[in-house]
């Protein structure tokens, strides 16, 4: 299996970047200007389950790093740092 360009986001790998897909955002360009929350409720809803909460920070880096170029801001490169 090939590589997702999505694993080019720091905190995503091959597992998060199949969630993603599975959510309908295969590609970097698919999650600007999304609302994080939105992919991880659809992210839930492929998945039938509430997903663990950790998926909607890897989610709002995700988002914040398509809407940026690739860019985050200082202090903010690890989706621990994306928590509520």
């Amino acid at each position: 299996m090939s590589k997702s360009e999505l694993e080019q986001i720091p905190g995503i790998g091959s597992n998060m970047a199949q969630h993603l897909i599975n959510a309908e955002y295969p590609t970097i360009e698919s999650l600007r200007g999304q609302d994080a929350e939105t992919v991880y409720l659809k992210d839930c809803s492929y998945q039938r389950c509430k997903v663990d909460r950790c998926a909607l920070y890897v989610y709002r880096l995700a988002v914040c790093y398509a809407d940026n170029d690739g860019k985050l801001p200082e202090g903010k490169t690890n989706w621990w740092d994306w928590k509520d």
